[in-house]
């Protein structure tokens, strides 16, 4: 998630920065010559930003999605035993969702922190024109949030599904 909020605020400075630039009297561009510059521009950047945030939070679905399967394994018995006893698969799924949120909001806001710290410090040091907006700093925390729940709660939902008797049996 740093990355995500780290890339769409270079982005973003990026792109204002551009902006400044191109409306300089000293480019003798026509004003449709520079709005068009500014466009294709803010347009690659906004793509590039897609494409890598979209990868970065596509692979912490995938993580957690394995995170989740193995742990869903490892409790196999506990599922067992639990839905034996009565407990209802929507009640398992639901503590298993809000099992893996703390975890997730936790890294998220590490994460969210690294990103800041690292595009502070790429400012501080390089030519990167980093600009912090509302949208880099709080877009990608609830979606990796989201993400990271829903591929939780797959494997939950599927092992929560199971005949206690197959669950025992899969040990």
């Amino acid at each position: 998630m740093g990355f995500s909020v780290l890339l769409m605020s270079v982005s973003f400075g990026v792109s204002q920065d551009v902006r400044q630039r191109l409306n300089t009297p000293y480019f003798h561009l026509s004003p449709s010559q520079v709005t068009h510059s500014i466009n294709q521009i803010d347009t690659i950047l906004v793509l590039l930003t897609i494409v890598v945030a979209a990868a970065m939070l596509s692979e912490t679905a995938a993580t957690t999605f394995t995170v989740g399967v193995v742990l869903m394994r490892s409790r196999r018995a506990e599922i067992a035993i639990r839905r034996q006893s009565g407990v209802l698969r929507s009640r398992l799924v639901r503590e298993f969702a809000f099992e893996i949120l703390r975890p997730v909001t936790l890294g998220g806001l590490i994460g969210e922190v690294v990103g800041i710290a690292v595009a502070l410090l790429l400012r501080r040091v390089t030519v990167l024109p980093v600009q912090f907006t509302a949208f880099s700093l709080f877009a990608a925390f609830p979606a990796t949030v989201a993400l990271a729940v829903l591929a939780a709660i797959i494997p939950a939902w599927s092992a929560a599904g199971k005949s206690p008797n197959i669950l025992r049996k899969e040990r």
